[in-house]
């Protein structure tokens, strides 16, 4: 497995998903379809869209508990669903991680692979999907996977894989030493593009199965 110098770190490979996609003209368009918009209520115009293929790596650095492989699995499948990516375009392997709840690994890795949208400029004719910003929110049960007692998972994730990633992070809080009534209410708040229709299936790499 790959390795990194730095305790907490993310190697992202960004292509376009399905191979190469080449736009064959620009210029006038077919009427885009319309979206709500998640923060004024309005409706908006999609843009045109590629998938983006993502692949990293994501360090963990002393987490306060301990997370099994199935754990760490069934925690990013949760995140990247809730973002919008394509259950079979989501690949995820955690290693170095404890083979029981009680174990003493607390700094394992996750090699993450998935898709979402990249929005191109108005105009483009041909784009397998449409696309526009959206806002998700990442809490305790946003996913149902998030815990109150992933305080610190979340906020390594932010650092690292969110970090990576052309996201825009709308708020986040995070008080992870306070008392479990505190810390237990985290979050982050984010927009980043999301598909609003599709003209192509999004077809991709099968997902992995969930580590037994």
């Amino acid at each position: 497995m790959r390795r990194y110098l730095s305790a907490i770190s993310v190697a992202a490979c960004v292509m376009a998903f399905g191979g190469a996609w080449s736009v064959s003209s620009i210029g006038r368009a077919a009427p885009a379809p319309a979206a709500r918009d998640a923060t004024q209520g309005g409706m908006v115009a999609a843009r045109p869209a590629i998938w983006r293929t993502y692949d990293m790596i994501v360090d963990f650095q002393s987490l306060p508990r301990t997370y099994t492989c199935d754990q760490l699995w069934y925690e990013f499948r949760g995140i990247l669903l809730r973002f919008g990516a394509p259950p079979a375009g989501i690949n995820i392997l955690p290693y170095d991680c404890s083979p029981t709840p009680d174990g003493d690994l607390k700094s394992p890795h996750v090699e993450v692979r998935f898709q979402l949208p990249f929005l191109l400029q108005p105009g483009v004719t041909g784009a397998p999907i449409h696309a526009v910003e959206g806002t998700v929110r990442l809490s305790p049960g946003k996913p149902k996977t998030l815990h109150a007692s992933d305080c610190q998972l979340l906020r390594q994730i932010r650092q690292t894989m969110l970090a990576s990633m052309p996201v825009k992070v709308d708020s986040a809080h995070f008080d992870c030493s306070a008392p479990p009534s505190r810390a237990g209410k985290f979050w982050v708040t984010l927009r980043l593009p999301v598909v609003a229709s599709a003209q192509a299936a999004a077809g991709g790499p099968s997902g992995a199965a969930a580590p037994r």
